[in-house]
């Protein structure tokens, strides 16, 4: 999470859910004689818990706004049944994939959030950090409610998850949106998000995870590459004969274990979505599980 003081003070992004990660904020700003209370409001560049977990804690204390994409929505608004669906969603994959949802399904109870005050931005829109206005660019791949924060005066991006230089980001595999019937390519969408932003002068970047750094353009060419190998990877697997999801995760990342897998299953399940379009393999249902071949 970043403090950003100008002339006024905003939040980006809001740590852990639970007490531990909420006081750890509190005594990192009182280091610089900072509250909760001196800040004008919050903006979450994406939808995961390391991100946005701590927003109700936060406003419970200082009843700050909150921005954040507009397909977030569903999640802040649905309550327990959202909550339900995307978990029947993700037992149903797993299924699919050939694996087991009472071993490597990570079991997740119920807690209520509530959000007040809750504004949604979207692509084009300016938010307020620090007083100065940034540009909203929408980056769906590693969730759909990526954003990037740019302010193209200074140099300055606030680039959440989209592109982090200690490792190679995970496009992870979501439900549909409600009333949609197909879920999100999200490994396509993460590489034509790489591809629009290394289009744009992004100036100094602060990732979510790790130190800010420059020269963007470089890192997203690497990221492009392993893509693309990852890819050469799984169709020396598929060469040896059609497989389901799960069997080429054990391949190709055998030390996964337990919960631990759906990230695995999620990063091939992205790439086989890729290679499909490419016209690569083919995939076919047998007895409610999906294999993949070689065309």
């Amino acid at each position: 999470m970043y403090a950003v003081i100008g002339e006024s003070a905003t939040l980006i992004d809001t740590g852990n859910p639970g007490e531990k990660s909420f006081y750890q904020l509190k005594s990192l700003l009182n280091e610089h004689n900072l509250t909760l209370k001196d800040f004008d409001h919050i903006i979450v560049t994406h939808m995961h818990t390391d991100h946005c977990g701590g927003v109700s804690l936060i406003q419970q204390e200082a009843s700050l706004p909150v921005y954040v994409h507009e397909l977030a929505r569903p999640v802040v608004t649905g309550g327990e049944t959202e909550f339900k669906r995307i978990n029947q969603f993700f037992n149903n994959f797993l299924k699919e994939c050939g694996a087991d949802p009472s071993v490597h399904q990570h079991q997740r109870k119920y807690k209520e959030e509530i959000w007040e005050d809750v504004h949604y931005v979207s692509e084009g829109d300016d938010v307020y950090i620090g007083g100065r206005p940034y540009s909203v660019v929408h980056v769906p791949g590693h969730s759909q409610t990526d954003i990037l924060l740019i302010d193209e005066e200074q140099g300055i991006t606030f680039v959440g998850d989209h592109i982090i230089p200690e490792l190679a980001v995970n496009a992870f595999i979501e439900p549909p949106m409600p009333g949609k019937m197909h879920r999100p390519s999200p490994l396509i969408q993460y590489r034509e998000s790489l591809i629009r932003s290394r289009g744009i002068q992004l100036g100094k970047c602060y990732s979510g995870h790790g130190l800010p750094f420059t020269q963007h353009t470089e890192l997203i060419d690497k990221r492009l590459a392993q893509q693309n190998a990852r890819c050469q990877q799984i169709l020396k697997v598929l060469n040896e004969g059609d497989k389901n999801v799960f069997e080429i995760c054990r391949a190709v990342y055998p030390h996964l274990k337990g919960g631990i897998v759906f990230l695995g299953l999620s990063l091939i399940q992205g790439h086989l979505d890729l290679m499909e379009t490419r016209n690569e393999l083919m995939k076919e249902e047998r007895d409610s599980i999906i294999y993949y071949k070689l065309i």
